[in-house]
């Protein structure tokens, strides 16, 4: 009589065990995929992305999107290949960069086009013109933006790399390692720029004839992420439309929430405002600057080449297309 009551008892244990692995299997699958969050990383200078966050505008077109902090688009580039976030924004170069080593990564918009990327001196180094920089320590973030100017910068004007000493720093250290003297000259960012003109107050020079140099700010994703996240993704984009349109026509209240986000002065925010053009799109001009990124970078032995590379075949156009056809202006 025992053992047969251990045995029914048995029974419905395992009859309980079995239904709760169903019921977990079955929640684990389909629950989680409903409730899954999208990672995206992005620097202070993707406004757009910070507007619409703040907004809910992520929210209001159905996806659950958790926004980091990076403080430059080459971190959260790295963040993207190594699997710690689903989709990055970062320059254009920070992109081909990351894609001349990792081939499964697509671009699926531009955000803005920028030219805050600023060259900028100590005034008590003797430093006031590009023929000055000889010798001297220029701290830079490699592999990002920053890097290709420079060396256009200093190509332009007869300077080879190897006349002056590159210093890789993170943009938060480059304000700190100029402020303190540790180099002498840098290119970086904003707010970096500002946090650095602020630090050296009157011993704070910006170099000449850099307005020329405009860049993209893009969003770009893993191959096999953006195949299976297809709705996600036009989401995304839905969201960072309507934070476009909200800073065209209420740039006032888009300023004092990208300050506020970060910390700012309204006064430098306004100031530099008109240093962006926010706009959600993928234009042809876009693909003819990779190209020549991506020159550079091989030439300098920065990159392997890994094979012939077709960057309109890395352009994801098809969730823009879906959402704003008109915003998609390739020639194919």
């Amino acid at each position: 009589m025992n053992v047969a009551r251990q045995l029914i008892r048995a029974r419905a244990r395992f009859v309980i065990f079995a239904a709760c692995a169903i019921c977990c299997a079955v929640l684990g699958s389909s629950g989680r995929a409903h409730a899954e969050k999208v990672l995206i990383g992005s620097t202070p200078t993707g406004h757009l992305m910070w507007i619409a966050d703040k907004k809910g505008y992520f929210d209001a077109n159905g996806v659950d999107v958790k926004l980091l902090e990076f403080s430059s688009g080459v971190t959260a580039s790295k963040a993207l290949a190594s699997g710690e976030i689903d989709l990055a924004n970062s320059s254009e170069f920070a992109f081909v960069s990351n894609l001349l080593a990792n081939r499964g990564l697509k671009l699926v918009a531009s955000i803005a086009r920028a030219n805050s990327a600023t060259l900028f001196a100590r005034r008590d180094r003797g430093i006031a013109h590009v023929g000055d920089l000889p010798g001297k320590k220029i701290g830079v973030t490699r592999r990002g933006i920053g890097e290709f100017f420079l060396g256009e910068y200093l190509a332009i004007n007869g300077i080879v790399k190897e006349d002056v000493t590159l210093v890789d720093l993170r943009a938060p250290d480059i304000v700190d390692a100029i402020a303190g003297g540790r180099i002498d000259a840098a290119i970086t960012w904003e707010p970096f720029v500002y946090k650095s003109q602020t630090a050296l107050g009157d011993k704070f020079v910006q170099l000449p004839e850099q307005d020329s140099y405009y860049y993209h700010f893009v969003l770009a994703g893993k191959e096999t992420w953006l195949e299976t996240h297809r709705s996600d993704m036009r989401g995304i984009l839905r969201g960072l439309i309507d934070a476009e349109q909200y800073a065209a026509e209420y740039p006032q209240e888009a300023q004092q929430i990208i300050a506020e986000r970060f910390r700012l002065e309204l006064g430098f925010v306004r100031e530099t405002w008109t240093k962006y053009i926010r706009e959600v799109t993928i234009q042809q001009n876009l693909i003819s600057l990779m190209e020549r990124e991506a020159q550079w970078l091989i030439e300098g032995g920065r990159a392997d080449t890994g094979g012939a590379m077709d960057f309109l075949a890395v352009v994801d156009s098809e969730p823009l297309s879906d959402v704003a056809p008109d915003a998609v202006k390739l020639i194919k």
